[in-house]
């Protein structure tokens, strides 16, 4: 497993891209969202917006039906990101608990975006180097959600991490998902990697 140690260590000790496409992408809009996602979403979701809150969805037992991240774009936008295996179930779930009289509408969004996962403690540096938007803390804390421009695309750049250090899910368009994968390859091999 010798790839594999090699990957753990690339994350753990400088940066690496994972191709995290397959995530399953809602839109959720209306001026009901917020309301709709506070009743299903076991945690607070009312975030203002550019912020986002990593939450479960419960059934009548306590048991978890859905975990998934859901980022505030606008007063009456959510975008919400789950797993991949899990995209039919989580989509049925949260459209059959969207409180009646709500005007909040749930759309699959899923093949409109490709997920690129940036992800190490040089993540910051490598993500720098690929555009002129602020990724400091101060102006790009975790749980935030930004747009920036990356190889002459809009990004929707989520910062929240899943492999315990820095890091970023860059949320690109599936007609840009080349060039701004390109960009950041060769801004990671500047690494050494």
């Amino acid at each position: 497993f010798d790839a594999v140690g090699e990957e753990h260590r690339a994350t753990r000790e400088a940066v690496a891209l994972f191709d995290q496409s397959s995530f399953a992408k809602y839109a959720m809009p209306g001026p009901g969202a917020e309301a709709a996602l506070s009743f299903i979403a076991a945690n607070d979701v009312t975030r203002p917006p550019g912020r986002l809150v990593y939450t479960q969805m419960l059934n009548s037992r306590g048991g978890i039906e859905c975990d998934l991240t859901a980022a505030r774009l606008a007063p009456d936008r959510y975008y919400i990101v789950t797993g991949t295996g899990f995209r039919t179930h989580d989509f049925a779930w949260i459209a059959e608990h969207i409180p009646a009289g709500l005007d909040a509408r749930l759309a699959d969004v899923t093949e409109q975006w490709g997920t690129l996962a940036l992800m190490g403690p040089k993540s910051r540096e490598t993500l720098a180097k690929v555009t002129t938007a602020d990724v400091s803390n101060v102006a790009f804390p975790f749980g935030a959600v930004r747009e920036m421009s990356i190889a002459g695309h809009k990004v929707r750049a989520l910062r929240i991490t899943y492999v315990g250090e820095l890091g970023w899910e860059l949320h690109v368009p599936t007609a840009a998902i080349g060039d701004v994968f390109d960009a950041l390859v060769e801004a990671v091999r500047q690494h050494g990697r």
